[in-house]
């Protein structure tokens, strides 16, 4: 806790208490110069406050100058925050025994995107970790508070501690990554509607890249009317609604579909349809492909993939590929030793 502030009394014994010197160590004022071992000088990529800021760094130094002064470094958080890893706040100073303090102010939410924890303690932490949280402090599809270090994080005050599951991206998609996807359709053609890539095997599926915001369906075979027309792609990027960090959008509730007639070969065409739907709060998708142009995907109360007068095929979460794309994150108020939820 902070020292005596001016016009208290103020003694040699709370400098030793408070810079943790020990009752038997011969010390000096000289020694409690900040930038030494006791009172530190603040890294340069430490974002934090040092609360020994007003000690001197040479010359003389005197018991006034520890008046309010405290051994620590503290970012305060007075407006609304996202996805704060505490390493980087506090820089090369992260891994030097010396206290780190976090506070969240009154009315403020630290928060995480979906899938990243709104508080991250990476491993290699060291010194006392206290959280002071006045506001509240939430995570969806991640921790509020994940401790990955070998400290103890103490949360004190009454402020709001909160996690929950959420749909988000599985392991593949939630960074750069690539899958088979199958399609359904395939209603009628001249000849069979053979669609695939060659880094799979079987048919009638496409490969699905992820890189960056950026969603490409790929294939190396494509048959129209006996013939392989040969590799091709498209973006499709348009069916996810993503926030500004890549995370799925759990907020968004629209409905998107994107569709193309990619080429032609004699009779037929190679047409494909993807769409994404919010059903029972899970967002459903679906990849169609046929081999005639005159064939439509259509959301909303009619939930087709239809061939003009000749087939339709209706469109629910069971032939959706959700589950090649998506899957349930896990979510909770802390993770790690943390103490005084």
């Amino acid at each position: 806790m902070a020292l005596p502030a001016s016009g208290n009394a103020i003694s040699f014994a709370d400098l030793r208490t408070e810079y943790n010197t020990g009752s038997n160590t011969a010390i000096s004022f000289a020694d409690y110069r900040r930038g030494g071992s006791l009172v530190r000088a603040k890294a340069s990529n430490n974002n934090g406050v040092n609360l020994s800021a007003n000690v001197p760094t040479s010359g003389t130094v005197s018991l006034g100058d520890f008046y309010s002064q405290e051994k620590g470094f503290k970012q305060t958080f007075t407006s609304d925050a996202t996805n704060q890893n505490v390493a980087t706040i506090f820089g090369d100073d992260y891994t030097v025994n010396y206290p780190k303090i976090i506070v969240v102010d009154s009315n403020v939410t630290v928060s995480g995107d979906v899938g990243t924890d709104a508080i991250k303690y990476p491993s290699g932490a060291v010194g006392t970790l206290t959280i002071i949280n006045n506001g509240t402090i939430t995570g969806t599809g991640a921790y509020a508070i994940n401790n990955l270090s070998l400290e103890t994080v103490a949360v004190t005050n009454n402020g709001s501690v909160t996690g929950t599951n959420s749909e988000g991206f599985n392991s593949t998609f939630s960074g750069d990554g690539s899958a088979k996807i199958g399609f359904i359709g395939g209603q009628g053609g001249a000849s069979a509607p053979d669609i695939r890539h060659s880094d799979y095997s079987g048919n009638f599926f496409c490969k699905l890249t992820r890189s960056g915001n950026q969603f490409i369906v790929s294939w190396t075979y494509n048959e129209l009317d006996y013939n392989n027309t040969g590799a091709g792609s498209t973006n499709i990027s348009s069916i996810f609604p993503l926030l500004s960090s890549g995370a799925l959008d759990t907020t968004d509730t629209n409905e998107y579909v994107t569709q193309t007639v990619y080429n032609y070969y004699g009779r037929d065409a190679r047409d494909l349809a993807f769409g994404s739907k919010v059903i029972n709060g899970n967002r459903e998708f679906w990849f169609a492909s046929n081999n005639k142009s005159n064939t439509t995907m259509t959301l909303g109360s009619t939930m087709t993939y239809a061939q003009s007068f000749w087939v339709s095929v209706s469109l629910s979460p069971s032939n959706s590929v959700r589950g090649s794309i998506l899957s349930v994150l896990t979510g909770g108020a802390s993770n790690g030793t943390v103490t005084g939820l």
